[in-house]
């Protein structure tokens, strides 16, 4: 009875994890996304190797000072974005005012600095799915097979007329 409760806890944990890592994966490759940002850029923003990144990207944890960096940065680029990643990398890649890039406050962790700067951007809405009504959700099903075994089948074109032969071509050779 002792062990019980440590293997609800356990099995509770792991759930966690996963779920933790799965909000990784999807913060990873959002910020890549929505930033433009290469790799090597991103891990130079969190001050480690690209592999580390690549490994946070396919889902594995980050300490959680990196979480919290992860999290504030793919804050601030939400805030500035302005619906292209080109547009984003351009932005943070070019001098401010004073001759800093970006993305070079960002590495500082200047946040709120590029948020003034840039403002907030005006990213496009994503459209709002709907779904079908039952008569367009029919008329887009495929046709039941049993239907189609009796239907007409149209002929096939054949070209009738005078064909040649394939013909082969071998070098001869010239004996000296």
């Amino acid at each position: 009875m002792g062990n019980q409760p440590d293997v609800i806890l356990l099995s509770t944990g792991s759930t966690e994890v996963t779920q933790t890592e799965e909000a990784t994966r999807k913060a990873v490759n959002e910020l890549r996304k929505v930033s433009g940002l290469t790799w090597d850029q991103l891990a130079k923003l969190f001050n480690v190797s690209c592999r580390s990144v690549h490994f946070w990207a396919s889902g594995q944890r980050l300490s959680s000072f990196h979480e919290e960096s992860l999290n504030r940065l793919l804050g601030t680029i939400r805030y500035i974005d302005q619906g292209s990643a080109d547009i984003n990398r351009d932005l943070l890649l070019s001098p401010g005012s004073d001759g800093k890039r970006l993305l070079d406050l960002l590495l500082i962790g200047d946040y709120e600095k590029v948020k003034q700067i840039l403002g907030q951007g005006n990213a496009p809405q994503k459209p709002r799915l709907v779904f079908l009504s039952e008569d367009r959700r029919i008329s887009c099903m495929p046709l039941n097979p049993a239907d189609l075994i009796d239907a007409l089948q149209s002929p096939i074109h054949r070209d009738v007329g005078r064909t040649r032969p394939a013909q082969t071509s071998r070098k001869q050779r010239k004996s000296i």
